[in-house]
């Protein structure tokens, strides 16, 4: 089991497992709620706990995503990343689409966010995974921040196009 522990910040972070469920449904939750009270585009997207919780549970128990869970010194989960594989034509390459990361708001600027973005990338380098790719609201300006903080660049010249079929 991965176990990144930093002293000097007083947290861990662990795979997510079906175990981790009932701890990482309310974060997911409050992710996903953030960005739908914030981002015009998801202002019409379910808000449902129940459906949120659901989602994740499968992606746990399918396998078709990795899910990072930070815990406080006690044992409170705080924090999560997900990443989805996928792949580059372009580059020919295996890519990961980190999808979603979340901090709890009173645990934010204790380096947590950092420390999961660092820990996928360590371990996207460790399975063969030559790009990281995210995508944030305009909005979160907080995120965009942290992102090229840690070395993400933004990428231009590419329209980003949706068709919902749902």
């Amino acid at each position: 089991m991965l176990a990144h522990t930093l002293p000097e910040t007083r947290f861990a972070i662990t795979h997510a497992s079906i175990l981790d469920l009932d701890d990482l449904a309310p974060l997911f939750s409050a992710y996903r709620q953030f960005y739908i009270d914030h981002a015009p585009q998801y202002a019409n997207h379910s808000q449902s706990r129940e459906e949120a919780r659901s989602f994740l549970a499968e992606r746990l128990a399918v396998g078709d995503s990795r899910l990072y869970l930070a815990r406080d010194a006690q044992g409170k989960a705080i924090g999560f990343a997900q990443v989805y594989v996928s792949f580059s034509s372009m580059a020919l390459c295996r890519c990961w689409v980190l999808n979603d990361l979340f901090v709890l708001p009173d645990n934010r600027g204790q380096q947590i966010g950092e420390a999961l973005l660092a820990q996928v990338e360590r371990e996207a380098k460790a399975t063969g995974v030559a790009i990281l790719t995210m995508e944030t609201s305009p909005e979160n300006v907080p995120a965009h921040r942290l992102y090229q903080k840690m070395g993400y660049v933004r990428e231009m010249g590419h329209l980003h196009f949706v068709r919902k079929l749902a």
